[in-house]
């Protein structure tokens, strides 16, 4: 797999050292916010000195700024976070403390869910995912790995199921098992190999409309993969915090891909 190079991996760490700066990315992991937002957050500093914080996050791939209009919205990119993780946590990580936070986790989820009063009506809730990943290969040869995506593709509704992506404008995208399937998404745009755009509830079961993009830009000798996935419909805090997980490993596991072809 691509992971992050030495020089990146310092980036990294230089960017979490600072309290101000895990102070926004602790904003930008519940939602995404415009500088503006972010430099109002922190009255005791001037505008300069936040946005040279922001400007340490994005060297560092942490923060992902997108303009819309005269606004620039900046993003939280999980991929650098774990990709540091797998690499310096995980082969220490304690089996038992991993258990225990997962109970501490189940415990908050279910005192949350008995304060909460069931109206029975559906949601109107966000997803707006953008993540990003850098990969030691062409953009042709990134393009043509994620379209054989049948080959890769983490996530599935059965084991052993076959998953098929057609690339082309009206393709479908979806899980096939023995007596049944599931449409993730249907193809509204392709322009290799930069962009690929698909339409459809990426495998949500409530009522959603859904956007995918992937974007991909030859970057430092390598391919810059980014994601974009904007949902509108009954989607609660759980499936935002599965979906955003998701795509970080959707990303890992392109990158393994191309890297093994």
């Amino acid at each position: 797999m691509s992971g992050p190079s030495q020089g990146g991996t310092e980036l990294v760490w230089k960017a979490l050292a600072d309290p101000t700066r895990r102070a926004i990315l602790d904003l930008l992991r519940d939602r995404p916010r415009t500088t503006g937002e972010l430099t109002g957050a922190f009255p005791q500093f001037t505008r300069f000195a936040v946005i040279k914080h922001l400007g340490v996050l994005q060297q560092a791939d942490l923060v992902v700024v997108r303009p819309r209009g005269r606004e620039r919205w900046n993003h939280l990119n999980g991929v650098p976070l774990r990709q540091a993780y797998e690499r310096w946590m995980r082969p220490f990580a304690d089996r038992w403390a991993a258990s225990l936070l997962r109970l501490e986790e189940a415990v908050s989820d279910r005192e949350r869910e008995a304060g909460m009063t069931t109206t029975g009506q559906v949601g109107a809730g966000r997803l707006d995912v953008v993540e990003e990943i850098t990969i030691a290969a062409s953009r042709q040869k990134v393009f043509d790995g994620l379209c054989a995506m049948g080959s890769w593709w983490p996530h599935r509704f059965v084991d052993g199921s076959l998953v098929h992506l057609e690339a082309v404008v009206g393709g479908r995208f979806w899980e096939e098992w023995s007596g049944g399937g599931a449409l993730y998404a249907t193809v509204t745009r392709v322009e290799r190999p930069e962009r690929l755009e698909c339409s459809g509830p990426m495998g949500i079961r409530e009522p959603v409309t859904g956007v995918i993009a992937y974007e991909l830009e030859e970057r430092d000798g390598g391919t810059r993969v980014r994601v974009t996935h904007r949902a509108f419909g009954d989607i609660d805090e759980r499936t935002r915090l599965s979906y955003t997980q998701g795509w970080r490993e959707v990303l890992d596991t392109l990158a393994s891909h191309v890297g093994a072809a």
